[in-house]
């Protein structure tokens, strides 16, 4: 193959390789592991332990606590006030014990605390909790 071929081969494989780099691939995460992934969009899934609308607070947030209830939730769902009016029924009612996959914008608070901002119902979608998996042990059993 000619030198110029080959420098030109090379040239476009190694511009793919950086193009593609760039890229963040959404994922699926606990709310533990959302720490790990701010300033990405991804997909938190978990159990809504507790949920609270605020209305005295600027904004009137309604916030979605993954995992354990506020102030030990691993990640929340931030629902803005003016993003609540688009919901069927109140999102604290709706979600609260329920397994939900929010996705958006992984941030975090002025507290540090992990958060996913909330404009639109599509963002927020209530699944079938996950089946914890199987064991082969076997319970043994004695009898006198």
């Amino acid at each position: 193959m000619p030198l110029y071929l080959m420098a030109i081969v090379a040239g476009c494989a190694l511009g793919s390789l950086f193009a593609t780099a760039a890229i963040k691939v959404a994922q699926t995460l606990t709310g533990e592991e959302a720490l790990r992934h701010l300033e990405e969009t991804n997909t938190v899934c978990g159990m809504i332990a507790s949920a609270r609308y605020v209305e005295g607070a600027p904004g009137k947030p309604t916030y979605l606590n993954f995992d354990h209830p506020y102030p030990n939730q691993s990640c929340a769902a931030v629902i803005a006030g003016s993003a609540r009016a688009k919901f069927k029924d109140a999102p604290e009612a709706a979600f609260t014990g329920k397994w939900v996959c929010v996705t958006g914008l992984i941030t975090t608070n002025s507290r540090g605390k992990v958060q996913i901002a909330v404009s639109d119902p599509a963002q927020v979608v209530v699944q079938e909790a996950p089946t914890p998996p199987a064991t082969n042990q076997t319970t043994a059993t004695t009898s006198k």
